[in-house]
């Protein structure tokens, strides 16, 4: 019999898709970093800004890597039938709104280099390489990295089929991570796969033979979620101390130690933020967060380029972050609402089927934001 979560398991996930959403969007917003590795040296700003969006947000990708790989192993039998089902089904619910979003983005970037008197020195290889495989919108590269993982879902499936084989994968990989040892080149600018998007989405295989350590999360005691917040803030805060500049995202500027405390706050923030989710299983959240993967496609270019070109008329950029996010936020979820009672069908392209729920009841959840 295939493994089976339990509702309130299926619930965390849901609210877990919304807080993760929140914090990819407040890195593709932070306006300000320290500029050296002395904390002394950072403003307020700098190191607020530096650990919450860049630090506590880093466990976003985690999450939602480790959440697609489970959720797509759930309901896979190994099978070619399903797996060739599974592929026709990310075509709509991902490779669609990829694409949509991609050509919206080249087209405003288009537009804005003619207003702004810019040249556009572009090859037609050059034009489609950037709107298929690197658009002006940051966010997607996550969206092309899960597109390859589920092309290699079977060849992840054949490697984890006994049980030495998952522990050595997991090893294996694990190691690679935490070292910041990326295997994968570089096509048109980003990696052809992340080494932590592939770790986390493989561990999510793996869950799938281990749903009752995911139960037995989600029903953690309020002491064990105390101490994880505790130890996730202290993890952070040690590292910024160490290195305030701290930066691996395509950059090497760490030194090995500040680099293991950094991955130890990722995987105790990531099951931090998952058992606390479970406590927050309101329904106007439950509701809400089907509103989150059309926030995810939708918060970065050309919306963001927008906004700071308004704001910097009026404020300094740095602090722009703390007002401009949480607008964002507002704007795309109130969008996502408003297209879901008018237009339900253009939402529904948009973002693969994925819509808040109109429904109190939290019977019928709508599927995690980036499946």
């Amino acid at each position: 019999m295939a493994p089976v979560l339990s509702e309130r398991s299926k619930q965390t996930f849901q609210v877990v898709a919304l807080l993760a959403t929140i914090l990819v969007v407040g890195i593709h917003y932070k306006s300000d970093i320290p500029d050296s590795a002395d904390s002394n040296a950072a403003t307020w700003n700098e190191l607020a800004q530096e650990f919450v969006f860049g630090s506590m947000g880093r466990v976003a990708v985690p999450l939602f890597a480790f959440a697609a790989g489970l959720f797509y192993f759930l309901s896979d039998d190994g099978s070619w039938a399903s797996y060739r089902k599974k592929l026709a089904s990310r075509v709509r619910t991902v490779a669609v709104p990829y694409f949509l979003v991609a050509s919206v983005a080249m087209t405003f970037w288009f537009f804005v280099r003619r207003l702004d008197g810019r040249s556009i020195e572009l090859t037609f290889d050059q034009w489609l390489t950037s709107w298929i495989l690197h658009p002006p919108a940051e966010q997607l590269w996550f969206l092309r990295d899960l597109m390859v993982l589920v092309t290699v879902a079977p060849l992840i499936r054949w490697c984890g089929k006994t049980g030495f084989g998952r522990k050595f994968m997991a090893g294996a990989l694990a190691s690679l991570w935490v070292f910041d040892i990326q295997l994968f080149p570089i096509v048109a600018q980003w990696r052809f796969l992340q080494m932590e998007t592939l770790l986390f989405f493989t561990l999510g295989f793996i869950a799938v033979s281990k749903v009752s350590w995911i139960e037995h999360a989600v029903h953690a005691p309020k002491r064990v979620i105390l101490a994880g917040w505790t130890l996730w803030l202290s993890l952070i805060a040690l590292r910024i101390v160490m290195r305030a500049d701290f930066d691996l995202w395509y950059a090497t500027v760490y030194s090995w130690p500040d680099l293991l405390v950094h991955q130890a706050s990722i995987l105790v923030g990531s099951l931090t933020l998952f058992m606390t989710a479970s406590r927050m299983r309101w329904s106007s959240l439950l509701r809400l967060s089907g509103g989150s993967f059309f926030v995810y496609l939708m918060h970065e270019f050309p919306l963001r380029a927008v906004m700071h070109r308004l704001s910097d008329a009026v404020m300094q950029h740095s602090y722009s972050c703390w007002v401009l996010m949480p607008i964002a936020l507002l704007l795309c979820y109130v969008t996502a609402i408003v297209m879901n009672r008018y237009c339900p069908s253009l939402l529904a392209i948009v973002t693969g089927g994925r819509a808040p729920s109109v429904s109190k009841s939290t019977r019928k959840l709508p599927q995690l934001s980036v499946q």
